[in-house]
């Protein structure tokens, strides 16, 4: 069953939960909304990478089985009630069971630098999201009938759904904090010769030899390091610009490029969406967001057509761009007075996303 976990939390945690969410804690809804964007993929990420051997999908499956079931239909009642603290020190104490202790704090400090928000609210935050991040996996869990590994396979498959929504310069602050499952940032070509430089430099420094000569062997060295560097970087390119354009599949049906109609029309969704910023806007906006949905029903109709591999591509290229698209759902919706005007026409582009990534 193809399952977009991202897409899923993103769903339930509806702009009304988030301004429930925002309230209770004393922060800015935007400040919540951005920091639920990051939380998301950080969280999904982490769980799978705990799970990636026996030991860890085992450990997770049996902390999962010992969430309330019922916590999805109870979440929002205990925000801002008297089972909200009950509620966040219950969601610390499984992430640290899962991840660690050392593990959640430095998730806790990078999200809380990433954001602007103080260290209380983050951390009750966090708290609040792991029960609904662990309530959906429990149940995909009992819907699928999956067992420990089952339900690692599915956190594996969540991969590219998961960097499509990172915000990429908070998986770098995550990967900079040691946060296992983040991969530390590749060195740059450029930074290796400096790198390099810098070391000869001092070797030279503290060897016998003249000031100048040492000085000229670690040019030399850098020299013949950044020609290597760049030579082999050169090559890669002309490899993969070689490619032959059919290994693109063709999305076009009855002379409609399908994948330049998705671009195209997306690209227009997401001006039209960052243009809103009250209710006139947003009442302003309607019928572009009628024609985006528009579109992409035609797109829909006639995917109907590509083979089993061009829906595939398609697929994929929606998916890619629905969490920044659902970011900017999310951040529409919470303005003052918008919901109401803006709901029903973002439901509707919502559903047919979601069916276009499940083509």
């Amino acid at each position: 069953m193809n399952v977009n976990l991202v897409s899923l939390a993103q769903q339930f945690l509806t702009p009304e939960l988030i301004a429930k969410i925002a309230s209770a804690l004393g922060v800015d809804r935007s400040l919540i909304g951005k920091a639920v964007t990051a939380l998301i993929p950080t969280l999904l990420r982490s769980l799978a990478n705990v799970a990636s051997n026996q030991v860890g999908a085992k450990k997770l499956a049996d902390v999962i089985g010992q969430q309330d079931p019922g916590i999805l239909d109870r979440l929002a009642s205990a925000i801002g009630g008297s089972g909200q603290q009950a509620l966040t020190d219950g969601g610390i104490n499984s992430l640290n069971s899962i991840l660690g202790g050392s593990t959640v704090r430095d998730i806790a400090t990078a999200l809380g630098k990433f954001t602007g928000m103080g260290q209380s609210p983050t951390w009750s935050l966090i708290g609040m999201l792991a029960p609904a991040i662990l309530g959906l996996l429990g149940k995909q869990k009992t819907e699928q009938g999956l067992d420990a590994s089952g339900l690692a396979n599915l956190l594996a498959a969540q991969k590219g759904n998961v960097s499509a929504a990172m915000p990429s310069d908070f998986a770098d602050r995550l990967s900079s904090a040691g946060v296992p499952g983040f991969a530390a940032a590749t060195t740059k070509p450029a930074q290796r010769v400096q790198a390099a430089f810098d070391e000869t430099a001092r070797a030279a420094k503290s060897a016998s030899f003249p000031g100048w000569l040492g000085w000229a062997l670690g040019l030399l060295v850098i020299a013949l390091i950044a020609w290597w560097l760049f030579a082999d970087r050169t090559a890669d390119v002309v490899d993969q610009t070689a490619m032959p354009e059919q290994a693109v599949e063709d999305l076009t049906v009855d002379g409609v490029d399908l994948r330049s109609s998705v671009q195209t029309t997306i690209g227009n969704l997401k001006t039209t969406l960052r243009g809103i910023s009250d209710v006139a806007s947003a009442d302003a906006a309607l019928p572009q967001l009628e024609t985006a949905a528009a579109e992409l029903g035609k797109v829909a109709k006639l995917s109907s057509n590509l083979p089993a591999m061009g829906k595939s591509a398609l697929a994929t290229l929606v998916t890619t761009a629905r969490p920044a698209i659902e970011e900017l759902f999310i951040k529409v919706l919470a303005i003052p007075g918008v919901d109401a005007v803006a709901k029903p026409a973002i439901e509707t582009l919502r559903a047919k996303l979601d069916a276009l990534s499940e083509a």
